[in-house]
């Protein structure tokens, strides 16, 4: 038996460290233990501050408070149960789609049963934010062909850091990032994107059509999670370019001219949300790809250095520190990105 420590969002605004003892694992088990976790913004504050639209829905128990958020974790593991698949042993370095918690108990079956080992040259701590990451990736996906084609990046939150050095990484070029903030754009710049836009400066879309000196990006990925952003990324993309959602764009956008900014320009607009891209009914659409190659290549890029994090990560914290970490990350976007629990 372990005595694990679980950050959890109380209520509304309100969160805590509870302290509960998993058992050793079935058969069918994993036991990991969590050295680091990263916090996915968009998901967390929409439960923390009770908006989430799940939250809401009777089919989905486990989206009720007291809610255990997180869901990108590193470690080690701890026990593994004689008929857990994959060939993993006590002490095996891994990443996983972890809870904010020092120790966790997966069963084969189970959504949130993904287990990858780690490369030798791969810190936990880095490794920490790479279930995260894959939601941003899947704009490079989606896109199909990527070397040498424009993309523009709209907002530049943590998915939105993780879709730019993504396309970085799939060899897109130029890519630009768009967000108000300077904090996002002085990272997306320490990444390597080639280009950064302040929509405060004067009209984003004449701003994009000068630094490329065409009428807009091949790839526009929206990372806004904001459904009104949508018409404007369309509005970003060069004709016959395409627009992915990798932001989880909760309500509904209006204002979409059908005819002028999507048929007549014969641009595709798709969704690319980092869990379903990589699901068995989306596959043919993904090409070659499914979650683990995915997790596989994002590990691989994290440990050679290819996937960039500089500038990424601003805060890491206690446990107890998640509220804060919340509050800093609704109220102080000039200062707080990427935010890593640290639990070792």
């Amino acid at each position: 038996m372990v005595r694990a420590r679980q950050a959890v969002i109380t209520e509304p605004y309100q969160t805590a460290v509870r302290e509960v003892d998993l058992p050793d694992p079935n058969p069918d088990q994993i036991l990991v233990a969590a050295e680091w976790s990263a916090v996915s913004a968009g998901t967390e504050l929409a439960v923390y501050t009770g908006t989430h639209q799940w939250l809401k829905d009777p089919n989905l128990p486990d989206w009720k408070f007291p809610f255990r958020s997180g869901y990108s974790a590193a470690g080690r593991v701890l026990k593994v149960g004689r008929d857990f698949p994959g060939g993993f042993k006590e002490g095996d370095r891994v990443s996983f789609p972890g809870n904010h918690a020092s120790a966790e108990l997966l069963t084969v079956g189970h959504e949130r049963c993904r287990v990858w080992k780690m490369p030798d040259a791969l810190s936990s701590e880095k490794a920490a934010v790479a279930c995260i990451a894959r939601y941003g990736m899947g704009a490079s996906v989606r896109a199909g062909l990527t070397l040498g084609r424009s993309c523009a990046v709209l907002g530049l939150g943590i998915i939105g850091q993780f879709a730019l050095r993504c396309a970085i990484a799939a060899g897109m070029s130029p890519v630009v990032g768009i967000d108000a903030v300077k904090m996002r754009r002085d990272a997306a710049l320490a990444a390597g994107a080639d280009h950064v836009i302040d929509p405060s400066a004067g009209d984003v879309k004449q701003q994009l059509a000068t630094f490329l000196n065409a009428r807009g990006a091949e790839v526009v990925a929206d990372a806004t999670g904001v459904p009104a952003a949508i018409p404007t990324a369309m509005g970003l993309a060069c004709d016959a370019g395409q627009v992915v959602v990798v932001g989880s764009p909760r309500g509904r956008a209006a204002e979409v001219n059908f005819y002028d900014d999507l048929h007549r320009r014969y641009i595709e607009v798709t969704g690319a949300h980092g869990n379903m891209l990589f699901e068995p009914a989306h596959t043919r659409l993904a090409g070659a790809w499914d979650i683990n190659k995915a997790q596989t290549w994002l590990l691989r890029q994290l440990a050679s250095g290819r996937l960039s994090l500089a500038g990424l990560v601003t805060h890491t914290i206690a446990p107890e520190g998640l509220g804060g970490a919340y509050e800093g990350l609704l109220k102080d976007k000039d200062h707080y990105l990427g935010v890593l629990v640290k639990w070792a």
